[in-house]
């Protein structure tokens, strides 16, 4: 047990080799894989995977995380840009959904919560353009006031690994909302995320 403290350290859920760099261990990505029965999936495909955060703030909060292990948004490139479209496209729909049938204001999502089982929808396979699982078209139709999709900022980021919250409001308390407050430097939303992207050329 000595050996293995002297040789690797611990930092925001992710446990790298002292020696390399390289990550031994990441919470998040044992989650995505499925490999967490305390974090059951909502959704998953080849990109992304979705469950709900420990500590729930809202009346929805999913965390929408990419399979590949990303550090946080000082890591992304231009490169990464689908895959932030994917994710967003991903929580839209899951937020879109699953707001029709869980939590109100009085009884907001409890943490941990296991994917519901008693409606069906999207688990697995994108379905924007079906009007089965969803009412909407596109993104821009789609908006709602009450969604948020939203990063934390390094060093305000909980988890060492991307992830993108997508919450329904009304938050569940004062605290709740202070943590993602649009006018705070820990805040960063998706639409600045991706205008920030800057190709790998342009940072030689």
């Amino acid at each position: 047990m000595g050996g293995e403290h002297s040789t690797t350290r611990h930092k925001k859920g992710v446990v790298y080799s002292k020696k390399t760099g390289e990550i031994v261990e990441c919470l998040f990505c044992r989650i995505v894989r499925g490999e967490s029965p305390a974090n059951q999936l909502w959704y998953a495909d080849d990109h992304c995977a979705v469950f709900i955060p420990r500590g729930p703030v809202a009346r929805l909060h999913l965390l929408v995380v990419p399979l590949e292990h990303i550090q946080n948004i000082s890591t992304l490139t231009e490169e990464h840009r689908p895959l932030l479209e994917h994710m967003r496209k991903v929580a839209i729909e899951q937020l879109r959904v699953h707001s029709q049938y869980i939590g109100s204001s009085e009884s907001p999502l409890v943490p941990l919560a296991p994917p519901p089982s008693h409606y069906a929808f999207n688990r697995g396979n994108l379905s924007i353009l079906n009007p089965d699982i969803v009412s909407y078209k596109d993104e821009k139709t789609s908006r709602d006031d009450s969604f948020d999709f939203c990063f934390h900022r390094p060093p305000y980021n909980s988890i060492d690994h991307l992830h993108l919250h997508a919450i329904q409001v009304p938050f569940r308390n004062l605290g709740n909302h202070l943590m993602f407050a649009k006018a705070f430097r820990w805040h960063a939303s998706f639409d600045s995320v991706l205008h920030s992207l800057a190709s790998p050329k342009a940072k030689l």
